[in-house]
């Protein structure tokens, strides 16, 4: 077989056990780091994901998922059930709800190989596409977090995975599978679920490998594992809409309206270069190949393609592409084992190096310790992809990289660190977030909800009087927080503050609101974070 990536005798194995291997490896790669509080979170996690599923304990509430004492019916609640089980059995912590995802993200990984064999008919591209997906920085990050991007992909590829098998053996209890898998996805993230296993289908029909014939003799199972579906995933929805008719109305226009459809998000070709490196221009080589190669590729191409381009349209973050490494990853293992250029290993290398040197740096220069975990990785990494090496090697290298850099080096930052003083006031108080919400994670680390607030009213005020809370803001919050107390007669007394970088949003803006390129270059210079640093502080409601 002429390579560009030299292929040793691999064992053979049954789908069972590359799947348990899989599976096992998944967790092997994510699993690692999910405990560290400073490791690399963002707002939907820390102040949705985590919280959501402890006041739902709080308030006993199991049907409606809760947030700061309001129905969270924004999303679908099966990753908030799930969570609040999981805490109920394993404790509240990180590890508790980040391992939820990371079984989910191991979900992912084992139904793209799946699938990668049952398109391709042979067991080492299952193999080389679950290894390709694990070694994308998308899923290296957005696996370790309780998020809902991974879990909605992961079900709509399973769902896929249990289509084709159906297709090929016509065995209802596939059918079966893919209703379930898609209605469980559908109260995990709604109708996003259909885009994974809806574009393989797309593909498959324009590929030929499925024809409408086929569906029209299928009618009858069809349509009885359509309302299947219905019954498991719907009935939630109608019951939110009769109990909070106003907030559903409200939730849908406010989801319409942020989602900004047809408007043009050229900005999600960097989206993409993000999550699926370094693997991004091995994919560009293989989908230019495509268009002329075998059906299979094209019909992989096409998916691709399904998968990724409704989110030109959308306002979109770079997670919402998880799904797209699904058939991603499937063209990547399909093309390798003819793939001859080096450049664009060496291209994509070079990128990542880039990465982690730049956190590697940071750590260094600033004296947080950290960057010694990133050197043989790196090293390691760069040997396995600027020559050709192994399979073994050009799949493993990737891995570990992100490995040690999101649990060794990023973590050594300290973004989001909460003084142990602090985390006991969060168990023995009850707490109030203005704005921000900050301090970021004190609910998780101190196994309590707690309460946030986006403005503070009179009567918000007199009950956290009454309740003897602490209210905690960023000290640029102070002079709203003074005006709000004043107009309600009462006064704001502060007990105490700290430093920190802290998440603002995305998990990697971690400078204080309003840090400027000068604050920047005062922290280089002087080898201090000061500059870049978030004052949070802590006030009692009190008497005037």
């Amino acid at each position: 077989m002429p390579s560009g990536v030299k292929f040793r005798s691999m064992p053979a194995l049954s789908p069972a056990r590359q799947t348990l291997l899989l599976f096992l490896l998944a967790l092997a790669v994510l699993v690692p780091g999910i405990w560290e509080a400073t490791g690399l979170t963002g707002k939907d996690e820390f102040f949705l994901g985590l919280r959501t599923p402890m006041e739902m304990i709080e308030g006993n509430h199991w049907l409606v998922p809760f947030l700061d004492g309001a129905p969270r019916i924004r999303k679908p609640p099966l990753l908030y059930w799930l969570g609040r089980a999981s805490f109920e059995t394993f404790g509240i912590s990180l590890v508790s709800a980040r391992f939820v995802a990371v079984l989910f993200a191991a979900l992912l990984v084992v139904s793209t190989a799946g699938i990668a064999r049952r398109l391709s008919g042979h067991a080492q591209t299952g193999w080389i596409a679950g290894c390709v997906l694990l070694g994308c920085l998308g899923m290296a990050s957005e696996g370790r977090r309780f998020m809902l991007d991974v879990p909605v992909a992961a079900l709509s590829t399973a769902a896929f995975w249990s289509l084709l098998a159906y297709l090929d053996f016509g065995q209802k209890r596939w059918l079966t599978a893919t209703a379930l898998l898609l209605a469980a996805g559908f109260l995990t993230k709604g109708p996003i679920v259909a885009l994974v296993c809806g574009g393989g289908v797309l593909a498959l029909l324009a590929s030929g490998r499925l024809r409408p014939a086929d569906l029209r003799q299928q009618w009858l199972p069809l349509l009885g594992h359509v309302l299947l579906f219905a019954a498991l995933a719907l009935p939630w929805f109608f019951i939110v809409r009769l109990l909070f008719p106003e907030a559903a109305e409200q939730v849908l226009a406010g989801e319409l309206e942020s989602r900004q459809f047809f408007n043009l998000s050229p900005g999600i070709l960097l989206g993409l270069l993000n999550i699926a490196l370094p693997w991004v221009f091995v994919f560009a080589v293989a989908a230019w190949a495509a268009w002329r190669g075998p059906v299979a590729d094209r019909l992989v191409l096409f998916w691709f393609f399904a998968t990724f381009l409704p989110f030109a349209f959308i306002r979109s973050f770079d997670r919402y592409l998880i799904g797209s490494l699904v058939p991603l990853a499937i063209l990547i293992a399909l093309a390798l084992p003819e793939m001859r250029s080096r450049w664009p290993f060496r291209l994509g290398l070079m990128l990542a190096l880039l990465l982690g040197a730049a956190f590697a740096g940071f750590t260094f220069w600033f004296g947080l310790g950290g960057w010694y975990w990133l050197v043989l990785p790196a090293l390691y990494f760069g040997w396995a992809w600027w020559r050709e090496r192994s399979l073994g090697h050009t799949l493993a290298a990737p891995m570990l990289y992100w490995v040690a850099l999101l649990w060794g080096v990023f973590p050594a930052i300290g973004v989001n660190a909460v003084p142990d003083e602090v985390r006991e006031l969060g168990r023995t108080r009850d707490i109030a977030m203005l704005d921000g919400p900050q301090p970021a994670l004190l609910p998780i680390l101190s196994q309590r909800a707690h309460r946030h607030y986006s403005q503070l009213d009179r009567y918000d005020l007199a009950e956290l009087k009454a309740l003897n809370a602490l209210v905690f803001l960023e000290s640029q919050e102070i002079p709203r927080l003074e005006q709000a107390v004043a107009a309600a007669g009462l006064r704001a007394q502060q007990v105490g503050s700290y430093r920190n970088l802290a998440s603002h949003g995305s998990g990697l803006r971690f400078a204080r609101v309003g840090a400027t390129a000068a604050d920047w270059k005062q922290a280089f210079a002087t080898r201090s974070l000061a500059p870049l640093m978030t004052t949070i502080v802590w006030f009692e409601i009190v008497a005037p």
